[in-house]
């Protein structure tokens, strides 16, 4: 599950999460396959962001988990003596890991349902 701009949203693209209006009117569902008609539509709504299943498209400055892990354990490589930074860089790591995790779960389900 990825939230991309709008912009970068593709027909074929399968939404994750309801689209709502600010005032929570619902324009399309979960499961919808966007048409270029249905993107058109929402961006005349002025919806400026989607959440498509899978993980589609390679935002500017997103990373894979493994990329981010290892730049990680590089910019706390000069304190790895000090306990504090290694129990919060093990935290940071956990919450990364526990993210794509459940990101892969909620898709499984939704591709299951």
């Amino acid at each position: 599950m990825q939230r991309i701009p709008l912009k970068a949203a593709k027909p074929g693209m399968v939404t994750a999460k309801e689209v709502k209006t600010p005032d929570q009117k619902i324009l399309c569902g979960s499961g919808t396959e966007l048409s270029q008609e249905i993107i058109d539509r929402l961006r005349r709504a002025d919806i400026t962001s989607v959440v498509v299943k899978g993980r589609p498209v390679q935002l500017p400055g997103e990373k894979p988990l493994k990329e981010r892990l290892k730049e990680l354990k590089g910019r706390f490589s000069k304190v790895q003596g000090d306990p504090v930074l290694n129990a919060l860089m093990k935290l940071i790591a956990e919450e990364w890991i526990a993210e794509e995790l459940l990101m892969e779960e909620n898709e499984g389900a939704e591709a299951n349902a």
